[in-house]
């Protein structure tokens, strides 16, 4: 179930250039940003930095390969990100938020001149961007859909069962068939700290 996701995140990777001794900022920290964090880890990045508004998901991220986090509701994000870096930004920048809460304008602004940010969340069909910013500092777009599943699903698989990775614990929540609107809501308003949450038919046990 896991393994599907992580592929996701594999693909989108293969896009950048080698990820040794790079300093990424990962912005989302839900469940993909997580995916993303353990990915970069075993693919030897220097600094990954999780960014997200809600302190419950970045309570987790270290735990998933993170180096630091930044809560961007609580700090401003370029200036603790500089702080880690040295007064530096990041080569890369990798958007996993999407949807209604689209995030490429704080990438624009964390990418240092001449990145590269990894948009991966689904935006809206129309997005209010500032395109001239990204000109300006040269910055390269890239986008991902569509992975192989014939390699990185099983790729994925391989660092599960390698036990490079140890996805169990985004199952933050299970729930049986029965309250599976509760299960609903509690994904939806991120209640608890949850990232993955687990819907038990009856019939998987058996």
């Amino acid at each position: 179930m896991l393994a599907q996701p992580l592929g996701t995140a594999i693909f989108a990777l293969k896009k950048l250039p080698n990820m040794v001794d790079r300093d990424v900022v990962v912005v989302g920290q839900g469940p993909m940003g997580q995916f993303f964090n353990m990915a970069l880890r075993n693919l030897g990045a220097r600094h990954i930095i999780g960014m997200d508004v809600l302190e419950s998901r970045l309570a987790l991220s270290k735990q998933f390969g993170a180096t630091e986090t930044v809560c961007n509701a609580t700090s401003n994000p370029i200036v603790a990100v500089q702080e880690i870096l040295g007064g530096e930004l990041p080569e890369i920048v990798i958007e996993c938020v999407g949807h209604y809460d689209q995030a490429m304008n704080l990438c624009v602004d964390l990418c240092a001149m001449a990145g590269r940010i990894l948009c991966f969340g689904v935006p809206p069909e129309t997005v209010n961007f500032r395109m001239r910013d990204l000109v300006i500092k040269n910055l390269t777009v890239h986008g991902s859909m569509n992975p192989d599943f014939e390699r990185d699903f099983p790729l994925a698989m391989r660092w599960i069962g390698e036990g490079r990775v140890d996805v169990k614990p985004l199952i933050t929540h299970r729930f049986p068939l029965a309250q599976i609107q509760e299960a609903f809501e509690v994904f939806r308003d991120k209640r608890d700290g949850a990232q993955k949450v687990l819907v038990e038919f009856p019939s998987w046990k058996k």
